[in-house]
Parts: C-alpha cells; structure tokens; sequence
C-alpha cells in the first residue's frame, strides 16, 4: 500500500515540478538563470506551486522512511 502511494506522490511531484519549470523556460529548466539574473519574490501561482513542491517532497520523504521500516 505505502509503494502506490509513494508512486502517486512521486507522478504528482513530477508535474508540480514541470508546472514551475514551463513558466520559467527551458535554459532555467537545465539550472540556467532567466529574467537577467535578478532575485524576483515568488507570487500567486508560482509561489504555491513552489510550497506545494516543498509540502509533496517532505511527504515523499516521509512515506519512503515508512516503507523501509515497514520492510523489516
């Protein structure tokens, strides 16, 4: 059970990441900088795709830590 969940997160984490990547451009998608290089404040979208990024990767982390356990 802990695997297919671990699959969904994973699949959904995937999309939140390509989500975030589509706005910024391909070259920001490989560890480029856009936008010339300035700090900009994450707003609206963006910033809640980012959270929800950081939210989907700790439950990753989680559950992976659960399955291992739940192996012994």
């Amino acid at each position: 059970m802990l695997n297919i969940i671990q699959i969904l997160i994973s699949a959904i984490l995937i999309v939140v990441v390509l989500l975030q990547v589509k706005g910024s451009g391909f070259g920001a998608a490989l560890g480029g900088m856009s936008g010339g290089g300035a700090y900009r404040t994450k707003r609206g979208l963006e910033r809640t795709l980012f959270q929800a990024t950081i939210l989907l990767v700790v439950v990753f982390i989680g559950i992976s830590f659960l399955s291992v356990l739940d192996q012994k």
